[in-house]
């Protein structure tokens, strides 16, 4: 088993009336506003229970989601301006503030014990979609014996990562980004490991997305909410309505 060392998570967040898009055959712009600031909030309190996590940003420029995390007690970092923003610029920010101000009570000492020789604080990254997520899973990520740690996407994109103390990335957040997350560590000559975890594997943006979500055992304000939007209903009934003629295909 790998060492232990205190975590700093870090969240990005969009507006809530700008995410969840590909919801829209399913939920109205309102209704996925709130799914979005509920998930957020179930991510926090996935985190806040956490034991090794001492620590949690969440890195946006809407004030509704930085109300929301400071009353998780959770500090709020800016958005990268326009025009390189963007998140991989924003989380590169946010990560280059963290290692500057926060090096943690778990710093290692030079041969001297004079001055950290590397920061003591893992960081984390974790996407705000994921409300199946539990304190469990960020154990797990904790618990890997590797630099970088990566928690595998269902569609091969990248729900969260782990970079152990002193470690860093260029990060490549998007379609896919597990495999380029990968190639850019072992590049770089870091040890890296891939969990599939169903906590962290299943990000809603989609509507076969929330009837996965809704298909698992559990208890969360997602799914709380999703039920008395009678969303389950409201899916059934997408998913049973005949295919336009353009869109059918010969089984």
């Amino acid at each position: 088993m790998s060492r232990a060392f205190p975590v700093f998570a870090l969240v990005p967040v969009r507006a809530f009336p700008e995410g969840k898009k590909r919801l829209a055959p399913l939920m109205s712009p309102e209704e996925r506003a709130m799914l979005a600031k509920t998930m957020l909030e179930d991510v926090l309190d996935c985190l806040g229970r956490s034991p090794a996590v001492e620590g949690i940003a969440v890195v946006t420029d809407d004030a509704d989601a930085a109300a929301l995390a400071l009353d998780h007690g959770a500090r709020v970092l800016p958005d990268a301006p326009e025009p390189n923003g963007g998140l991989n610029a924003s989380l590169a920010g946010a990560a280059a503030w963290l290692r500057a101000t926060h090096p943690g009570r778990g710093a290692s000492f030079d041969a001297r014990g004079v001055k950290p020789a590397r920061p003591g604080r893992a960081t984390l990254i974790i996407h705000a979609d994921l409300p199946a997520a539990t304190p469990e899973d960020i154990a797990a990520l904790v618990a890997e014996d590797a630099e970088i740690v990566l928690a595998r996407a269902h569609d091969g994109g990248t729900n969260a990562m782990l970079l152990r103390p002193g470690v860093s990335l260029p990060f490549a957040f998007g379609p896919e980004s597990c495999a380029r997350h990968q190639a850019a560590a072992r590049a770089a000559g870091l040890s890296v490991a891939v969990v599939e975890r169903p906590g962290l594997s299943l990000d809603l943006d989609r509507p076969e997305d929330v009837a996965a979500y809704l298909a698992r055992a559990g208890n969360s304000r997602t799914l709380g909410l999703l039920h008395r939007q009678g969303i389950p209903a409201r899916r059934r009934a997408l998913n049973d309505a005949p295919l336009p003629a353009r869109a059918r295909t010969d089984s």
